[in-house]
């Protein structure tokens, strides 16, 4: 099977429609230049997207916005799944009328599993997007292919906004603590390379330091701390195995003080040292 990258973009070809087997990404932490939806079809893993882990088996569907990190771990030899890959142009063209409350919550659950009903719904949309895909003499093609995107990533937002409207049945301050921790999530997302003290993240939530901690034991039953370091670890995994930078220039893009002290974290964490982590995972 190929060990190449199936959901990868370029200028010229922003939308990519396929099947693969996704070996590239087995034991393999790697962020998503390109975003993609993937659909399973046979066989099963286990998929890790930024710090989200799941079961994935058949229509299990996969949501990577671009920039997510993905892990695809114990993949069966049969494993299939349909995909569509998008540039982050073609993604931000589609998606700008969404509100960010939606990306917070789609960061808190990108793998689902659709009943029955919503499946069919989902087998047709990839084949009228593999259709478009492949009708490469349609004068219409890029903006057809850009109103696919924007009707799929709209119908997650009506079914986030009907489950929302649920949510708010239950007390308010369970809401407010579910929604500062969505905010928490995806600032460590955005900023975990460089920030790794709980207080900074307290600071942009404009909340203190022990009510957050409180928060993301609540919710994620592990500390803030726990959160952030997970994160820190993931982006030194992804820059081991997907760049050529030595352990000291990672050290200097995350802001450790030396290659010692990264080392010594990482192996806090993982059990191994960054060398002996990169060398375990060369292809």
């Amino acid at each position: 099977m190929s060990q190449l990258n199936p959901i990868i973009t370029t200028p010229e070809e922003q939308f990519v429609v396929g099947e693969s087997d996704f070996s590239f990404f087995s034991n393999h932490a790697c962020r998503c230049e390109s975003g993609a939806l993937l659909f399973c079809r046979n066989g099963h893993a286990k998929a890790g997207v930024n710090q989200i882990q799941g079961e994935v088996r058949r229509n299990t569907l996969l949501v990577l916005l671009p920039g997510w990190v993905l892990t695809l771990n114990d993949r069966s030899e049969d494993f299939r799944a349909t995909f569509c890959a998008f540039s982050r142009d073609l993604f931000a063209e589609a998606a700008f009328r969404l509100d960010p409350s939606f990306f917070r919550e789609l960061g808190m659950t990108p793998i689902s599993y659709p009943p029955a009903r919503i499946v069919e719904g989902i087998s047709i949309w990839f084949q009228m997007a593999a259709y478009t895909y492949r009708d490469r003499n349609n004068m219409f093609r890029n903006t057809i292919i850009r109103n696919r995107l924007q009707n799929v990533l709209l119908e997650f937002y009506d079914k986030m906004q009907r489950l929302n409207a649920q949510k708010r049945r239950v007390p308010e301050a369970t809401t407010r603590q579910t929604d500062l921790f969505h905010r928490f999530v995806a600032l460590v997302h955005e900023h975990c390379a460089r920030e790794r003290e709980v207080t900074f993240y307290a600071d942009r939530l404009c909340i203190s330091t022990r009510y957050l901690s409180t928060i993301v034991r609540n919710i994620s039953h592990g500390s803030a701390k726990e959160f952030i370091d997970r994160a820190v670890v993931l982006e030194i995994k992804v820059m081991l195995q997907s760049t050529d930078l030595s352990v000291q220039e990672i050290a200097y893009r995350l802001r450790f003080p030396d290659q010692s002290y990264l080392g010594r974290f990482f192996k806090k964490h993982t059990g191994e040292s960054p060398t002996e982590y990169r060398n375990s995972k060369q292809r």
